[in-house]
């Protein structure tokens, strides 16, 4: 038995040992060397753009090349389903999701956030009306009202009158109910075919109330005029007789 000043090693430093377990085995896995040793002789190195290191050079950090911590620390943040994303990139990444370290993380976080947010969830009641939470009697009500709304529509749909009917009530086209033309249209040919109809009406109505109207203008016109010469009244008959008693010595200045 172990002295009385060796306690036994607490959950942090157990997440701590597997953590430093899985660096070790990543770093000293030969696909991690190789992959290493191809990077370096592959990919050209950055110039840093610091101006008081202007020797110094950056290597390029993929997301590979990161440590297990920052990795794990990243990881609890995400979602089961972007998790799930992730871990079909590479199998490094996918033993990194399937830690069991990520994943009491994740529930220590979860641990964290959660009960200041249970007091602010709705009531039973309030996901009931709603229609989010859905009891055994609501579900039943549904059901209920469909079948009597099934019942109605199929009251009305047999009393409902024949297309036939509906051309000779003019609710209707005829050119819409196949069998009374010879050539069938759809309602929006037929729709377009009144509306040019019904323009074409207009234009007819249109010029015949302004050749009316025009008529009548001239016929009043007329009778204005001949009335103004049977009674000499006007700016011309007035001359014209003025004119007329100069002739006749009339006029008396």
């Amino acid at each position: 038995m172990d002295g009385p000043d060796r306690l036994a090693p607490s959950g942090e430093d157990q997440l701590i040992a597997q953590t430093d377990r899985l660096a070790l085995d990543r770093f000293s896995s030969p696909a991690y060397i190789d992959t290493h040793d191809h990077l370096e002789a592959d990919e050209p190195k950055v110039v840093a753009a610091r101006p008081d290191r202007p020797g110094s050079r950056v290597y390029p950090c993929p997301l590979a090349d990161l440590p297990n911590e920052v990795l794990l620390q990243v990881f609890a943040f995400l979602d089961v389903s972007d998790l799930l994303v992730v871990s079909r990139t590479t199998h490094h990444l996918r033993s990194l999701c399937v830690s069991p370290i990520l994943h009491t993380w994740r529930l220590r976080l979860t641990r964290i956030i959660l009960p200041p947010l249970l007091y602010t969830r709705p009531s039973r009641q309030e996901l009931t009306a709603r229609s989010i939470l859905l009891t055994q009697t609501t579900i039943v009500s549904r059901r209920l009202a469909r079948s009597l709304t099934s019942i109605r529509l199929s009251r009305r749909l047999a009393t409902r009158p024949s297309p036939e009917v509906l051309v000779e009530r003019a609710v209707l086209p005829k050119e819409c109910v196949p069998g009374l033309t010879t050539v069938h249209l759809t309602p929006r040919i037929v729709q377009r075919k009144k509306t040019i109809e019904r323009e074409r009406i207009k234009d007819g109505l249109r010029r015949w109330i302004e050749g009316t109207w025009r008529g009548r203008v001239e016929v009043k016109e007329l009778e204005a005029r001949q009335w103004e010469e049977r009674w000499g009244v006007g700016r011309v008959w007035r001359l014209r007789r003025f004119w007329e008693k100069i002739s006749r010595g009339e006029v008396v200045y």
